[in-house]
């Protein structure tokens, strides 16, 4: 099972570029600032998923939407969601 359907938490974030011709730089940035975070992640055409630690997603996401918008990007949809089984994972 991948890294991070056990994760404590996810993040979804979808970048919102302010136009076609700046898309390109505004997504590479945030895809840039996803892979700094050391975090599991995937990626879809604007779309990352950051997966780990509370704290950890929660900053990630913050830079990645900091970088998507310093890029220019009109803004970031970020979709958080905690995982019900979680605490599992710290006993194994």
């Amino acid at each position: 099972m991948p890294g991070y359907e056990r994760a404590e938490l996810t993040a979804e974030l979808k970048v919102l570029p302010s136009g076609e011709d700046e898309a390109r730089a505004q997504i590479e940035a945030a895809r840039t600032a996803a892979g700094e975070t050391g975090l599991a992640r995937e990626a879809g055409p604007e779309t990352m998923i950051l997966a780990g630690g509370r704290k950890e997603v929660l900053a990630a996401a913050t830079r990645v939407v900091e970088a998507a918008l310093d890029a220019g990007a009109r803004g970031a949809e970020v979709v958080v969601e905690a995982e019900a089984e979680a605490g599992r994972f710290d006993q194994a």
